[in-house]
């Protein structure tokens, strides 16, 4: 007996599914400020495209709110578009140019060889009791 025929149709099968991002991510771990309407905050920047980033934050704003991105060269106006934890995804109003991603990109860097040394210097001066 034959099978019956598949009545259902599916979506995907006429549209491919859309893409998530309008941009590829840089991973970053950037120190940056986050404000909000009548509130400032520090936040770290995980990921960031010309469209959009993903933030650390303490206290996570609600989908929709809207802020400013600032870091270094960066000043970009966002609303927020998810939240889960600690983690927010943000949409920026404009794109930001290549260029300023790239700066950010060189900035993180200089940026995570300072850590590495004060880690560095920290555990020497630990070891030498100088922090007991």
């Amino acid at each position: 007996m034959p099978s019956p025929p598949n009545l259902v149709a599916h979506d995907h099968d006429q549209h491919p599914p859309r893409p998530r991002r309008a941009a590829s991510r840089l991973r970053l771990h950037l120190p940056t400020h986050l404000t909000f309407i009548g509130q400032r905050s520090a936040c770290l920047i995980e990921n960031i495209s010309q469209t959009g980033a993903q933030l650390v934050v303490d206290g996570a704003p609600r989908r929709g709110e809207e802020g400013q991105l600032k870091c270094e060269s960066l000043l970009a106006f966002f609303h927020t578009v998810w939240s889960a934890g600690n983690l927010i995804g943000v949409e920026f109003d404009e794109t930001i140019p290549l260029q300023t991603i790239l700066e950010l990109r060189r900035i993180n860097d200089a940026y995570s060889e300072f850590q590495r040394m004060e880690v560095r210097r920290t555990a020497r001066r630990w070891v030498a009791g100088e922090l007991r």
